[in-house]
């Protein structure tokens, strides 16, 4: 069932995501996968896991709700928010 979020149809399982990249930037699907408990005991769970939620992740950012960049071969993220606070503390920084 999609949630609307006010930005775009969310699934249930990208609004999960999505609130807590917003609480936890910049993060990892790896990471993202520890906070919600899941099973990293061996490299194939590691590497299940980390699709799946780099998965969810790129959805979001095809959405424009969150930025990414690769880091070797993992994906971190944060809220498209933390752009304007950049832009904020920029423009104080420049301030007389």
């Amino acid at each position: 069932m999609a949630i609307n979020s006010g930005y775009a149809e969310l699934s249930d399982k990208e609004q999960k995501v999505l609130s807590l990249v917003r609480e936890h930037w910049p993060v990892s699907a790896l990471e993202i996968a520890g906070h919600f408990n899941e099973k990293l005991h061996t490299k194939e769970h590691k590497k299940r896991h980390s699709t799946n939620y780099a998965y969810y992740l790129k959805k979001l950012v095809a959405k424009r709700l969150v930025l990414s960049k690769r880091v070797g071969n993992a994906l971190i993220v944060w809220p498209l928010e933390v752009e304007a606070y950049r832009a904020i503390h920029k423009i104080l920084k420049e301030a007389p």
